[in-house]
């Protein structure tokens, strides 16, 4: 199979966020979704590309496959199929892009990639700080303002939310948090625990509504 540019952006597309659907790849990439579709079943059946049915009333989740990913070049792992984190992980896909859209000039840089840079500074001598939080993803605008994005679609307890809102308190690789809450309640709380922390100049709390669930 001939690879075309776009084939290897759709891989490290895969690869950099490590589960996403048809139709983001399609959304992102294509202009129409049967050419979408065409084109990776060719993957698929390449062996770049996998598609795994996690329920019948929902769409496949893809990912890259080991050959795949070596592919890419993004010097990332293949994804594994944590059946745990699928909602949340296509969720922080589409939020990631309504951002971009949202922010000209901006760069997204997903959980997975803050992760092997952690490790790669770690193993050059870095200090690999266990209470430092990595968040869902790093939105860098066009003029180099660095915005920690966090996406619940679940409420959390006061206690653990005020844990993770503290880990940004010391953190300097970060100028602004965007926390997205499920509910006008997530937000109010989420509100009222910043400014008590003092850090209202820091986390600004936002509503997130209609995500989708696979």
């Amino acid at each position: 199979m001939r690879l075309t540019p776009r084939d290897l952006e759709v891989l490290r597309f895969a690869v950099r966020h490590g589960m996403v659907t048809p139709e983001q790849l399609a959304t992102r990439f294509f202009t129409a979704a049967p050419l979408a579709l065409r084109r990776l079943r060719a993957l698929e059946a390449a062996g770049l590309l996998v598609r795994d049915r996690v329920l019948v009333a929902a769409p496949p989740v893809v990912r890259a496959t080991r050959a795949g990913t070596r592919l890419a070049a993004c010097d990332l792992a293949p994804a594994s199929l944590d059946l745990a984190r699928i909602t949340h992980n296509l969720a922080l896909v589409d939020l990631s892009e309504e951002l971009l859209a949202a922010h000209p000039g901006g760069a997204w840089t997903t959980e997975r990639e803050l992760r092997r840079d952690r490790m790669r500074a770690a193993r050059a001598g870095g200090r690999w700080d266990r209470q430092r939080r990595v968040p869902d993803g790093l939105l860098r605008l066009a003029d180099g303002h660095r915005v920690a994005v966090e996406l619940d679609l679940t409420p959390k307890r006061s206690a653990r939310l005020d844990l993770l809102a503290g880990a940004y308190a010391v953190d300097r690789d970060v100028d602004t948090v965007w926390w997205y809450l499920p509910s006008e309640v997530a937000v109010s709380r989420m509100r009222t625990l910043v400014d008590e922390r003092g850090l209202d100049h820091l986390i600004e709390p936002r509503l997130r509504r209609g995500d989708r669930s696979p």
